[in-house]
């Protein structure tokens, strides 16, 4: 089993941007005429939404001591997402960087999708979900956010494509 842990100096950062960027919007809130107040509002939400649910969450779990990424023998728990999520070595077919919220990310491509966009959320979590598979193509549980984690991209890649080559071969 390898663990890849969060990597705080990331967190913080991602938390002091947020916090600096909510009280510029506040900022804005007070000293703008109030056609820009609903624009501003749903951008300090949306904000809230990621200080809360992609740097809160990721700092408690990393003070914790969880990791953000297990890479297990029956298969990887991602800890990077909106809501911890399993994913069995049997179900995944490839690894593919790409771009989904940041740089930095790498889309785990399973069997069937839509059985990951189905997992048991809050509901919240699962009402923006609902509305998100419109703006999206793939589910956002499938996506590792290799930039909060305590190893480069390249690294990470190599390291599942590995593990999963293996997997393959053990399992014939």
């Amino acid at each position: 089993m390898v663990d890849i842990q969060f990597k705080n100096s990331k967190i913080s950062t991602g938390i002091f941007l947020c916090i600096a960027f909510i009280a510029l919007l506040l900022f804005f809130i007070f000293n703008s005429s109030n056609s820009y107040a609903p624009i501003l509002l749903f951008l300090i939400f949306v904000t809230l939404h990621i200080l809360y649910f992609h740097k809160i969450r990721f700092w408690i779990e990393h003070k914790k001591g969880r990791p953000g990424l297990s890479i297990e023998e029956q298969g990887i728990v991602n800890n990077t997402a909106d809501t911890p999520i399993f994913i069995p070595w049997n179900d995944i077919q490839t690894f593919e960087t790409g771009f989904y919220r940041a740089q930095n990310q790498i889309f785990i491509h399973v069997k069937d999708e839509k059985k990951y966009d189905q997992v048991k959320r809050t509901a919240y979590l699962t009402a923006l979900n609902a509305i998100g598979r419109f703006l999206r193509s793939k589910p956002d549980l499938l996506w590792i956010d290799v930039d909060v984690l305590a190893i480069s991209e390249p690294q990470l890649l190599l390291l599942l494509q590995t593990r999963l080559k293996a997997y393959g071969e053990a399992n014939r």
